[in-house]
C-alpha cells in the first residue's frame, strides 16, 4: 500500500513538472514571437525606405489635393484644421520670429 501511494505521489509530481515546464516554454515561445515582431515593425518603421513610401504618399495626396477645387466642406475642415495647428504651435512660430 505505501509502495502504491509512494507511486501514485510520484506520478503526481512528474506530471506538475511536466505541466510548469509545457507552460513555461508556451510563455517563452510567446514572448520570443512578440519581441521578433516587435523588432521587425519596428525595423520597419525606421528604415529609409518607409520613410520614402511616407514622403512619396503625401506628395501624391496633396498634390491630388491640388488638382480639384475644393468643397465648402473641404474648405471648412482644412480651416479648422489649420487653425488647430496654428494655435498649437503659436508659442514656437512666436520664438522664432523673436
Amino acid at each position: 500500500m505505501a509502495k502504491k501511494l509512494k507511486k501514485i505521489k510520484s506520478n503526481r509530481i512528474k506530471y506538475a513538472y511536466f505541466v510548469l515546464i509545457f507552460i513555461f516554454l508556451i510563455l517563452f515561445t510567446i514572448n520570443f514571437v512578440f519581441s521578433f515582431f516587435q523588432n521587425k515593425i519596428l525595423s520597419i518603421l525606421q528604415s529609409q525606405k518607409f520613410e520614402n513610401f511616407v514622403i512619396l504618399k503625401v506628395e501624391s495626396y496633396l498634390e491630388k489635393l491640388s488638382d480639384g477645387e475644393l468643397t465648402e466642406e473641404q474648405v471648412e475642415y482644412y480651416s479648422n484644421l489649420l487653425e488647430r495647428i496654428n494655435q498649437k504651435f503659436k508659442p514656437v512660430i512666436d520664438k522664432l520670429e523673436k
